[in-house]
């Protein structure tokens, strides 16, 4: 077990960076979104999740992204990153329904605090009564959408960042998900003054399904400018010959699409992969 642990060690080391740079960049922003599958892991197979959140927080310190949109992230994740993130703020709620902590799902959204002042922030939910926590009849299991308005306290720049992760197992339930994100974007930038929109999450849909094209008629941008470059790896299983996780802006254009499959820790850090862009306000 000691010889397990020298390779796969609980806690590696977290090098917090600092975010100055980041802050005094007012041109661009960096958006990202990661599924952390933070219940999730194996202890034989050095996916445990204690190691995997020390070594996600070191990927996010490395990235360094403006606002980072989390799904299955739970509050043992969210409390552990405090103090390995100290640059960023959070929002996030549970979904509901889930059995014990450990799988109370979040859909959180972090962003660097030093930067940005929060104006609003809430949670809808994927069902036919959205205001309030529930599930659609035929989902897997709750499923919401989580939001931040987010203002650059030295420009007084404002967007909005929706982040979000569809059901599994209904294609309804997904389909509607993509119909509500949608109708609270309208919204927010109706009460915001048409301020450019970020959308993040894991949709569980290729780039055809019905979700994903009904954002692209409504004018949002696809980042991924049709790169096609798998987001779910299945923990190195590789299932997916498409993406699932995507981001998609309104208000800005993008650039440097990534997909994180770099990360070189000897384990998966999780199912998924980070995927970031960065956002340019189009004038």
């Amino acid at each position: 077990i000691g010889g397990f642990f020298a390779v796969f060690p609980m806690k590696p080391e977290v090098k917090i960076k600092s975010a100055q740079e980041r802050i005094e960049n007012k041109d661009e922003i960096l958006v990202a979104s990661y599924n952390t599958a933070a219940p999730w892991g194996n202890l034989i197979e050095g996916t445990y999740t204690t190691r995997r959140m020390h070594l996600w927080a070191n990927q996010i310190n490395e990235t360094l992204p403006d606002s980072l949109g989390v799904q299955e992230i739970n509050s043992i994740w969210v409390s552990g990153l405090e103090k390995m993130l100290p640059q960023y703020a959070y929002y996030g709620i549970k979904r509901g329904g889930d059995e014990n902590e450990q799988k109370s799902e979040m859909n959180g959204i972090y962003y660097l605090k030093d930067k940005f002042k929060l104006l609003e922030s809430d949670t809808f939910w994927i069902s036919e009564t959205p205001d309030t926590e529930s599930k659609y009849e035929n989902a897997g299991c709750y499923r919401i959408c989580s939001y931040v308005v987010l203002e650059n306290k030295a420009s007084g720049f404002i967007y909005i960042h929706l982040n979000t992760h569809f059901d599994n197992s209904s294609i309804e339930a997904q389909n509607l998900g993509g119909k509500l994100v949608i109708e609270y974007a309208d919204k927010l930038t109706q009460k915001y003054e048409n301020a450019p929109i970020v959308i993040t999450g894991d949709f569980n849909q290729y780039s055809d399904g019905e979700s994903v094209k009904l954002l692209v008629d409504k004018g949002y941008t696809n980042a991924n400018n049709g790169d096609k470059t798998p987001t779910y790896h299945g923990w190195g299983e590789n299932s997916h010959t498409e993406p699932i996780d995507y981001i998609f802006v309104k208000g800005f254009t993008t650039s440097d699409y990534k997909v994180h499959s770099d990360t070189n820790t000897k384990t998966d850090i999780s199912d998924h992969y980070m995927i970031s862009t960065k956002c340019t306000v189009i004038e």
